[in-house]
């Protein structure tokens, strides 16, 4: 079991859009501090506004397949379109 867990967590298209999320959720938080003078710990784990996490986390997972697995292959269309949906709705909130 803990092999499977170490494994998991050693996984780059498990990690790097965790980071990347966490970073931005941690830079919409920082901004709406400078900004109100007030600390605000909903912008951490909270969704909306920009930038959206929601879409870097897809921009990367694409990133990372297009870049690894290939362009021309059926996970990267499907990242793709999975990421045009993501980003068209963080667009419109």
């Amino acid at each position: 079991m803990e092999n499977n867990f170490m494994t998991f967590i050693q996984n780059k298209y498990v990690y790097v859009p965790f980071l990347l999320w966490f970073g931005i959720q941690l830079f919409k938080l920082i901004y709406d501090l400078v900004t109100t003078k007030k600390f605000n710990f909903k912008r951490i784990l909270g969704a909306g506004g920009m930038p959206s996490s929601h879409s870097a986390v897809v921009t990367s997972l694409c990133t990372m397949i297009g870049k690894n697995e290939g362009v021309g292959t059926p996970i990267f269309a499907l990242s793709l379109a999975f990421a045009f949906v993501v980003m068209y709705d963080a667009c419109r909130s």
